[in-house]
Formats: structure tokens, sequence, C-alpha cells
């Protein structure tokens, strides 16, 4: 701005000069005037010439800050780049680090993950190796042949806690044991029993909670001994239900080699647990055989 004033008031300096002639100037304007003139001219001049030095300073600091701000938006959009790009390499290798932590000794004492894969293990107290227990206990359902209470069973804790309670049964929905209901066909190994113990029949069936930090998925497969590829293998064991005369209930996947509750023998019902048999017809044989066992297999993804 400095610059283009000073440039106007030589401009109109000049014009006033070139108007005048000698006799003009002689008439006019005093030599002492002329050199008064002359030294504002040259002033001004050396003005304009700072200014521009200034000037083409500024612009030049101007360039270079436009080029450090462009850097910088490079710079933070690589940046965002990054952040947004899967880091597949990184969950790889976190995976691998929970696997050996988690088959390592002590592993109980490392909380892995949020969330994670649960389910029953029917017929057993622990967890398979890579699996934390919840909770271990005994099965519950409702009375074999009742025509109400509960279709699931339940796996209920050894140790309950009670609320407020009204001794005696008022409400008359109840909840039972579960025993074995054993013939000729005991599939399951008595590995997992006291060596006196070679049927099942009439012993009180267990439960365990587990889960497994690292999976999000689990699905219990009939018919089939084995998980499909990719999936992993928790238990496998017979597919156990209630009997065909009596009341509906669910399907569950025992182990094939059961505990059973300590001092739980006897023939005091509740809820009975049978071997499930293949009945062809509608099910498609020979791929089904007519009244054979069929296993069953817990798998986690």
């Amino acid at each position: 701005m400095t610059a283009v004033i000073a440039t106007v008031r030589i401009g109109i300096l000049l014009a006033a000069l070139c108007c005048l002639t000698p006799s003009h100037v002689r008439g006019y304007v005093s030599e002492a005037g002329q050199e008064v003139l002359m030294k504002m001219v040259y002033d001004l001049q050396k003005d304009i010439i700072d200014d521009k030095k200034k000037l083409a300073h500024l612009d030049m600091v101007t360039q270079e800050l436009q080029e450090e701000n462009k850097m910088l938006k490079e710079k933070l959009k690589d940046f965002h780049k990054r952040e947004e790009k899967p880091v597949e390499g990184l969950n790889k290798t976190l995976i691998r680090y929970r696997r050996q932590i988690q088959n390592s000794p002590g592993a109980d004492i490392f909380s892995l993950a949020s969330g994670g894969a649960t389910y029953v293990r029917w017929g057993r107290t622990v967890c398979p190796s890579g699996a934390e227990k919840v909770y271990n206990g005994v099965v519950g359902s409702s009375w074999y042949d009742h025509n109400g209470g509960g279709a699931t069973y339940l796996c209920l804790p050894h140790d309950p806690q009670w609320g407020t309670v009204t001794e005696g049964y008022q409400s008359k929905s109840y909840m039972y044991g579960v025993e074995f209901e054993m013939y000729n066909n005991d599939p399951f190994l008595k590995t997992n029993v006291d060596r006196k113990i070679t049927s099942l029949q009439d012993h009180t069936a267990v439960c365990a909670v587990c889960r497994i930090p690292t999976r999000t998925s689990q699905v219990m497969i009939p018919a089939k001994m084995d998980c499909p590829a990719s999936w992993t293998k928790e238990y496998g064991g017979y597919l156990m239900s209630s009997h065909h005369t009596h009341k509906k209930s669910d399907f569950v996947c025992v182990d094939n080699a059961p505990e059973v509750n300590d001092g739980g023998v006897g023939n005091q019902n509740g809820g009975l647990w049978y071997n499930v048999e293949a009945a062809c017809g509608s099910l498609p044989c020979p791929s089904y055989g007519d009244g054979k066992e069929l296993t069953c297999v817990v798998c986690t993804k």
C-alpha cells in the first residue's frame, strides 16, 4: 500500500513538472523550490524500492508457508490412511500369542479377551483344555411325565444362593435332578467313574459351563463326531433326550466319557435321559441306520 501511495505521489509530481516550461519554472518555482521537489521525488523513489524489497520478501515467506502447509496436509492424509487400514499382521500375532498363553501353565490368571463362546459340557464337571470353567453342577429339569414345567435342561450349581423363601410347596413348578436311563445300549466309556460302575443306569447326571475366550461362536452338531474345517472340537459324545412316551425336552450332547454325581445313584427319577436312536422313514436311510445311537459334537470358532 505504501508503494502504491508513493507511486501516485511521484506521478503527480512528475505530471506537474512536465507541464512546467523553463519560463514557468523560472516564473513559478525558484531554484531552491526545484531542489526541494527533486529531493521529494528521490525520497519517494527510494521508499518504493524499499517497499518492493519488503513485498518480495513477504511473497517468498508466503510461498514457503504454502509449501509447508501442503506438506502437512499430505502427511495428515497419509496418517489417516494408515489408521484406517486393517492391521491383519498384528491381529494374527495377537491371536498366536493368546493361544500360547492359553496353553501355558497358569493361563487362568490372564484375561485374554472380552466376550468369547460359552457352552454346557453335559456329563462332565471339568472343561476341555484351553477352556475356562465358569462353574459346574448337576443337571436339572422337570419331572419326566409332568404336563407342565420347563422343557429345557439346566446346569444347576452345587451351591445355590437363596433369596426370600417360603417353606413348603406353593407355586406347583418344580426342579428335579436328571438320571441316566440305560437299557442294553450303553455306549459310554467308564473311564471317569468308579471302577465298580459298569452301567450309568439311575446315576445322577452332572454338567459344567465352559467359556472359550478366543472364540465367539459355538454349535452342537448331531450325528457327527468331528467338527468342520476351521472349527475347533470342544468335546464329543452321544445325543440324549426324554423318552418318546414322556414329555418333550431338549436334545443334549452328553460327553462320551461322563462323570456322575457322588451319592446320586438310585431309582429316584426326576428328569430322565435316554439315548437317541435313528428311526428310518422320513429320516433317510441307509445314511441313518435304523436303531443306531446318534453321536454328537460341540464345536467353536
